[in-house]
């Protein structure tokens, strides 16, 4: 169970020593157990941490692995630690109970604090409310940090209101972070074109995916711009992967155990390129959340696993694709011109309706942004100025 900050000064938790470590009892009845030489190699002190790179300079192979504490005390500030003398040098080391709080590391406590992000269908797929204004994404950390909440959240932000201009949305998306170069370049236009590299450049329907599976890490964030949408079709659609994902683990298990372990093959060539990887197609974390999706039907392959595994593979997979093509689950929508998609390419799949060149033009402009980046500039945001050395 989480504790907030008010919880923690009134009463002082109690510190207890044990034969490895230091039991906190906090306010409430819960208890977390913090290893010697976990709360030695974590000091902040002068000698231990650089203040100005806040990194740490001790000598970690000069901490005895069995070290513990001369002394140690508590008060309404946190906790105070004094070392015997040994090889690494220490002005002693202090912990607000805030910093220990943050960093109790027992499953429960982590799991309780874990970011789970919240899936959606088609009905429940708020356009209006993920909408941010261009201007005030631009001119304000305020509007910026909204528009990286709902991407952070949903998986998914509508700029509005962006300049019909060409690499209007590089200069967006270098708000957020620098941008995260492919083999397509720092950017990329989204028309129908002679002799197309990629579906994409085509007028063909194309299914729910994540950008660029066979690379090794996907690109995290995509931007893409409307900059002309007056040709006939061309609906963008969008899906939740945790959503899809998680229904198929309701529905059919034996497929989602098999797309969730298993690895496959996507591969895309060009006269320019030839890029191979393997990976899962629906990707968990170590606690068995659901994360997001490496799918991409046109890249797949050719599926290199054993013979008696490909048609449970392929079972899988079209169970899987049943219902990220389901109207349940695809969001549909026409991308104006001036409006920009923003979404977490690992996360978010993406796809659009067929449409007619001859009827009209249609022109979108992209780029992508590192999910670390993208990532660090959020919590940076968040912190609104506060010092990041908080102990």
């Amino acid at each position: 169970m989480l504790i907030t900050s008010q919880d923690i000064r009134e009463p002082i938790p109690a510190v207890q020593a044990r034969a490895d470590s230091l039991e906190i009892a906090w306010p409430g009845g819960y208890r977390s157990r913090h290893l010697y030489y976990w709360l030695r190699e974590n000091c902040h002190c002068p000698k231990c941490t650089h203040y100005d790179a806040w990194e740490r300079i001790v000598d970690f192979t000069a901490i005895p692995l069995d070290i513990k504490p001369a002394a140690f005390s508590g008060d309404g500030h946190g906790l105070h630690i004094t070392w015997p003398e040994h090889g690494a040098a220490c002005d002693g080391t202090f912990y607000s109970w805030d910093w220990l709080n943050r960093h109790r590391s027992e499953q429960a406590v982590r799991l309780a604090r874990k970011k789970r992000h919240r899936a959606w269908t088609a009905a429940e797929f708020d356009h209006r409310g993920v909408s941010v204004d261009y201007a005030r994404a631009m001119s304000s950390n305020e509007g910026l940090l909204e528009l990286l909440e709902h991407v952070d959240d949903t998986g998914v932000a509508i700029v509005t209101g962006v300049p019909v201009e060409n690499l209007a949305v590089v200069a967006l998306a270098e708000r957020v972070a620098f941008l995260e170069e492919s083999h397509f370049g720092r950017y990329f236009d989204v028309e129908s074109k002679p002799n197309p590299e990629n579906l994409a450049y085509t007028p063909q329907a194309l299914y729910p995916h994540n950008d660029l599976p066979s690379r090794r890490h996907l690109p995290g964030i995509q931007f893409l711009h409307c900059l002309h949408n007056d040709a006939r079709g061309g609906e963008s659609i969008l899906v939740d992967s945790i959503a899809a994902a998680r229904k198929l683990q309701r529905t059919d298990t034996a497929a989602f155990d098999l797309l969730s372990t298993l690895k496959v093959r996507f591969t895309s060539m060009d006269d320019d390129w030839h890029i191979v990887n393997r990976g899962v197609v629906i990707e968990v974390d170590e606690d068995g959340d659901i994360i997001g999706t490496r799918l991409h039907p046109a890249l797949l392959g050719p599926v290199d696993i054993e013979p008696e595994l490909q048609a449970e593979f392929y079972r899988a997979h079209r169970a899987f694709l049943g219902i990220v093509t389901s109207a349940e689950i695809q969001y549909r929508f026409r991308l104006n011109k001036g409006d920009c998609q923003v979404f977490d390419n690992t996360r978010i799949m993406h796809a659009r309706s067929a449409f007619d060149p001859n009827s009209g033009y249609r022109h979108l402009q992209g780029c992508y942004v590192c999910k670390d980046d993208f990532q660090s500039r959020l919590e940076v945001l968040r912190r609104k100025g506060r010092d990041h050395r908080q102990t």
